[in-house]
């Protein structure tokens, strides 16, 4: 339920738009009816209708806003006849008296209690009168099924100040009998409560403890297994030559994967043969045929690489998994200790709240939106328990009926699974920091060799542009010419090109084409005796002797 004044001058916005466009300004009441009709947004000037808004347009409450609609959902009054009635009655109900059809006087009225969905009104706050509250000088007044309003004063069955001294005296007898039952009560729930807070702390020292081993062992097999594996890794990793690149690579990527991979993708750098031959030019696709052939002269794992396949996407799921597996541990222990904190803590809280039936509520129950869960002067009914059982409020309730007990084992329970969180999360450290050393060593091994095969190629492509033309003029950083268009590449144009940081542009400048020989370069100069040369008559000069020879 929500009270009256705290949503007086709340801000009023439109789901439609996100805009605030109005404040509340006061609540239209149905008293005939009990009923809350709506919000009073601006009042009647002169010239103009005040400015409603109807309780069905509002779609929630919140603790700082009401959301509406829209603009649409702001009307004028008289366009509700309902709400138009209740306006042009003006009836004013802060400060009315309350008294009952047999004149017993029960307070002023201060402020009333709604249900915010159906806006039945449950109670109201007054103030003064012969229930009143000694420390607050307030009360809460149950809403009768009919209150009859007049200028000056407000008419409650009888029914209603029998409620209200059931408030005060206690719904079971007089006052000093219920306080007397109340005081067995409390010392009884303190007795079972303090065996069912020893018993809860045995247990949760109980939890404490499995969950400590559970971690230290999960620690351990994590860190065995890790070392396993870095050590096995490492001893893949011992030869930095070409075969322990290969390995490397087919042990992180599967071969079947690294095939599928490259096909379609453009070589990043020139890919050769265990001869030395040339298999892909860099900047060429690569295709089908070039993978297999890549796969019988066991170079995929160079194409793979050379086509820009990672070594690490399989370490880091493989990662990914162990960091994932220890946290389902860490999680699963998290969770065990946990249930039975909270089936401890359960137990304990079904105990007690049974001894705040009847009990009055010293100060007012919140959810955490806002919502009432029980007003301050209220008697704890069951409809009031079930509110504070939804809204998970049932230890503030506790505390505020005055059994202060509960707070104190809570406390513990709290401290307790705080120090559970602490050990929980030092074991996931423990584990998270294995796993970083293991990729910071598989890491450093994969640069080391990378930086090997990189050298190993610089090298082969040297040896194939030598004695090779290039395509282009090669300068030195001064640009003096190393070698003009088509001269041949040296060892002295090999190492003053290193020299001066141009090496990189002379080895992509080699003309690597076969010669092309025309076929007029290969003809003689002259026709042989057997060949068929035509004059202009159109015979053969062979048919020519043969006619004058006869």
């Amino acid at each position: 339920m929500r009270k009256g004044s705290d949503v007086i001058d709340k801000v009023v916005v439109t789901s439609d738009k996100g805009q605030k466009i109005q404040r509340i300004l006061d609540l239209i009441f149905d008293h005939k009816r009990n009923q809350l009709l709506g919000f009073l947004v601006e009042e009647k000037g002169l010239f103009r209708d005040a400015k409603v808004i109807p309780l069905q347009e509002v779609l929630a409450i919140g603790s700082d806003a009401i959301i509406v609609k829209s603009k649409e959902s702001v009307v004028k009054a008289h366009r509700v006849i309902a709400i138009k009635e209740i306006l042009h009655q003006n009836i004013v109900l802060r400060g009315t008296r309350i008294l009952t059809t047999e004149g017993l006087y029960l307070g002023g009225l201060v402020d009333l209690f709604f249900d915010e969905h159906s806006g039945l009104v449950e109670g109201y706050e007054v103030s003064g009168g012969v229930f009143a509250d000694a420390y607050s000088g307030r009360s809460f007044v149950p809403a009768p099924e009919a209150l009859t309003i007049g200028d000056d004063v407000a008419f409650v069955p009888p029914e209603t100040a029998q409620m209200m001294e059931e408030q005060v005296g206690g719904i079971r007898g007089a006052v000093q009998a219920t306080e007397d039952r109340l005081q067995e009560s409390a010392q009884t729930a303190n007795r079972r409560l303090q065996s069912a807070s020893q018993n809860a702390g045995e247990q949760l020292q109980s939890s404490v403890e499995n969950v400590n081993r559970r971690l230290q062992s999960a620690s351990q097999n994590a860190s065995e297994q890790l070392q396993a594996a870095t050590d096995v890794t490492s001893s893949k990793l011992q030869d930095l030559n070409r075969d322990a690149a290969a390995s490397l690579t087919n042990n992180l990527v599967d071969p079947a994967e690294q095939k599928v991979y490259v096909i379609g993708k453009h070589v990043e750098r020139d890919v050769l043969t265990p001869d030395g031959s040339v298999l892909l030019l860099q900047g060429q696709s690569v295709t089908l045929v070039d993978a297999e052939a890549a796969e019988r002269l066991g170079i995929l794992d160079e194409l793979y690489r050379a086509t820009g396949g990672s070594l690490t996407a399989n370490i880091s799921r493989n990662l990914q998994a162990a960091t994932e597996s220890t946290s389902n541990r860490i999680a699963n222990a998290t969770m065990s200790s946990a249930a039975n904190l909270r089936h401890s803590v359960n137990a304990l809280t079904a105990q007690a709240i049974q001894q705040v039936r009847g009990r009055r509520v010293l100060q007012t129950v919140r959810a955490d939106d806002g919502l009432i869960i029980a007003a301050s002067g209220q008697i704890v009914t069951e409809s009031v328990l079930v509110r504070a059982q939804t809204y998970g409020k049932q230890a503030e309730l506790l505390n505020a009926a005055g059994l202060a007990l509960a707070t104190a084992v809570r406390s513990t329970t709290n401290d307790t699974w705080l120090e559970t969180k602490v050990q929980l999360r030092q074991g996931a450290s423990v584990a998270q920091e294995n796993l970083n050393t293991f990729w910071q060593a598989l890491k450093q091994k994969a640069e080391m060799l990378q930086r090997r095969s990189t050298r190993a190629m610089r090298k082969q492509r040297i040896e194939l542009a030598l004695g090779r033309p290039v395509t282009r003029v090669i300068l030195d950083p001064e640009d003096n010419v190393i070698l003009n268009v088509g001269e041949l590449i040296t060892h002295c144009a090999v190492r003053q090109a290193e020299e001066g940081g141009v090496l990189n542009i002379l080895l992509s400048s080699v003309y690597i084409k076969e010669p092309e020989i025309s076929g007029q370069e290969l003809r003689a100069q002259e026709h042989g005796m057997a060949a068929l040369s035509y004059h202009d008559n159109g015979r053969s000069q062979l048919e020519a002797k043969s006619i004058t020879v006869n």
